[in-house]
């Protein structure tokens, strides 16, 4: 993989590429990109846990929150996870389903990585779904989308350009190789007039001395995906921040790091392909995008609040056994691990936008 990036920068003008490069090339460049990789990646052996690794009872409250949804809305039952990861969510989610009795529901998942393609088939062979290696594949049999799509810690995953307000004006800073061979960051003017206007737009521009990720990647993702549905909701389920807390002197110097081993990173060119590279979500900037496409904020909150408010105490059993490695002792642990305080859902919000109409 360093391979990879050192022949891209010295084939690059100036001998740099833009973080947004080097975050595609680590995270999914064909076998060698860290989710396109062999390694596993969630969970205890793993660079980091995920809320759906952490408790089946999550994916069972969002299907009873999904068929809320479809009902309110009246939408065909057509559930699309992106980024479906080792499809421990679509288990928990179909088997919660099924168990409730609700009627047949297409459950699709878009997921790019053969290696996790495979972990998903493995769990679902049971289970009626529908696999896409991308949203451009579906889109081939779904022209225009109704129903629900979902995506859990996807938006913090997409490459992000990294720009810094300096006195003399705003640089983007890049990625390079020193005289050895190493991976270094270098400040050059800005001169990517998009990366400007989405500052001024969505931040209103930098305080001297920040750092911040700008994400286009995710503003053109989110643009076409919006685009695309046209009678629905998307569900996305993340971390990050309002545009006033942007502002927090501890996020002067940005969120962009890495994971790995369970191990925060501050630095994002160590072990590229090795290691899960992330940044905070913009979520003003989402719902700004979604509005502008016809969405309507429908709810934003904090992801405890979310799960106690649909009923993820409910999931809780009565333990009649004295062992605590019993499978109930285990389960309600791990439900306790989701919504108590500092928690891994404290972290995380959960943001719904919906659209009405037909065409």
């Amino acid at each position: 993989m360093l391979s990879l990036i050192r022949e891209k920068i010295k084939n690059s003008p100036n001998q740099v590429i833009s973080y947004e490069e080097y975050m595609r090339l680590a995270l999914y460049a064909p076998q060698m990109g860290y989710y396109q990789n062999e390694r596993v990646k969630i969970g205890r052996n793993g660079d980091f846990y995920t809320s759906s690794a952490a408790a089946d009872a999550f994916g069972a409250v969002w299907a009873n929150a999904f068929y809320r949804m479809f009902q309110e809305q009246q939408l065909p039952f057509i559930l699309c996870e992106i980024g479906a990861g080792d499809g421990r969510f679509a288990k928990s989610v179909l088997h919660e389903w099924v168990a409730n009795g609700y009627p047949h529901l297409e459950y699709i998942v878009v997921e790019s990585s053969p290696y996790h393609a495979r972990k998903i088939k493995d769990k679902l062979s049971e289970d009626r779904f529908i696999h896409y290696f991308s949203l451009e594949d579906m889109k081939a049999e779904y022209p225009f989308f109704q129903g629900i799509l979902f995506a859990n810690e996807l938006l913090d995953a997409m490459p992000v350009h990294v720009v810094k307000q300096e006195k003399t004006g705003m640089t983007e800073i890049m990625v390079s190789i020193d005289e050895t061979g190493n991976l270094v960051e270098q400040e050059q003017p800005l001169v990517n007039a998009e990366l400007g206007m989405w500052i001024a737009e969505h931040l209103g521009g930098l305080s001297i001395g920040q750092t911040i990720e700008v994400p286009l990647a995710m503003t053109h993702w989110l643009n076409d995906l919006y685009g695309w549905v046209e009678n629905g909701a998307v569900v996305l389920v993340d971390y990050g921040y309002t545009r006033e807390e942007w502002d927090m002197p501890h996020l002067l110097n940005g969120s962009l790091r890495g994971y790995f081993r369970h191990q925060q990173i501050n630095d994002p060119l160590k072990f590229p392909g090795e290691m899960d590279l992330t940044s905070h979500v913009h979520w003003d900037s989402v719902k700004t995008i979604g509005k502008i496409a016809g969405f309507r904020a429908d709810d934003f909150q904090k992801q405890t609040d979310f799960l106690l408010e649909n009923g993820i105490l409910d999931h809780l059993r009565d333990t009649g056994s004295q062992d605590p490695f019993s499978p109930v002792h285990k389960k309600n642990r791990a439900i306790r691990s989701l919504i108590m305080e500092n928690s891994i859902s404290s972290y995380f919000q959960v943001l719904i936008q919906k659209k009405d109409g037909c065409r």
